[in-house]
């Protein structure tokens, strides 16, 4: 009989193992993670919250800038979108980083001569995908 006694003991703690299992790893906290649980709650869904009104807000101003007439094509498309910047200002920083055009031809100017300098008679043998990283560490590390 006390082997059977045992033997039930055994049997009604590996119930309650598989019962009650023991906690993971990822549910234990720190004590500082503990301590501003609160406040880590509330910055997560306050940048949720933000994120959902960008993207909300990006997806107003393109329904409005489909719903206005198109402007002629001789137009300048940065002058068109400097004027529209209050009534689109996402589209309007979108769009001056895309339509940003370079005020002179010297920096394309120098990348050419940088070239000239680099694809020469000394260097006849050299492969183009090595000349075209000779020249970008050139321009780009000097």
């Amino acid at each position: 009989m006390q082997g059977e006694g045992n033997q039930e003991g055994v049997e009604t703690e590996s119930e309650e193992e598989e019962e009650n299992p023991p906690p993971s790893k990822q549910s234990k906290k720190s004590p500082l993670e503990e301590l501003f649980a609160e406040e880590d709650a509330m910055k997560r869904t306050s940048q949720e919250r933000l994120m959902m009104s960008m993207e909300g807000r990006a997806e107003k101003e393109i329904q409005m800038y489909r719903e206005t007439p198109p402007t002629i094509t001789s137009s300048d498309p940065a002058a068109w979108f400097w004027t529209q910047k209050q009534t689109y200002p996402l589209l309007s920083c979108l769009a001056f980083s895309y339509l940003c055009v370079q005020a002179s031809s010297t920096p394309s100017e120098r990348v050419f001569s940088t070239a000239g300098n680099t694809i020469c008679a000394e260097r006849s043998r050299l492969l183009p995908e090595k000349a075209d990283m000779i020249i970008f560490l050139n321009k780009n590390c000097f």
